[in-house]
């Protein structure tokens, strides 16, 4: 099921987009706060728990035990997020972002 969404998450556009939505966050973010999620990790973590259906919690604990989805998510061997910064992060996604992505699944087939 993650194969088709693989590549099209790859889109720079899409990518940048995040990025934006998390320059929300403050306007010296970039320059003096702590690095987050990076925003291809983001936008990939958030499409795998719309597909899953998951909650926070559940995407935190499968990212810690699954290769298959660290691998999805390019977390590969590094430690992944807790729960809450989950939660947090994708609050900032604005409704445009998760509407573009809602329309790409639909396009493909896929459905929650």
């Amino acid at each position: 099921m993650l194969d088709p969404v693989d590549q099209l998450l790859d889109d720079p556009a899409l990518v940048e987009w995040v990025r934006r939505c998390l320059a929300t966050r403050s306007p010296l973010w970039q320059r003096t706060g702590r690095e987050g999620i990076a925003p291809d990790r983001l936008l990939r973590c958030c499409v795998m728990k719309h597909l899953k259906g998951w909650s926070f919690r559940d995407l935190a604990r499968e990212l810690r035990s699954n290769l298959v989805y660290r691998r999805f998510t390019h977390f590969d061997a590094e430690a992944t997020p807790d729960f809450s910064t989950f939660s947090r992060s994708f609050a900032l996604l604005r409704p445009a972002v998760t509407e573009e992505m809602e329309g790409v699944f639909r396009e493909l087939g896929i459905a929650a």
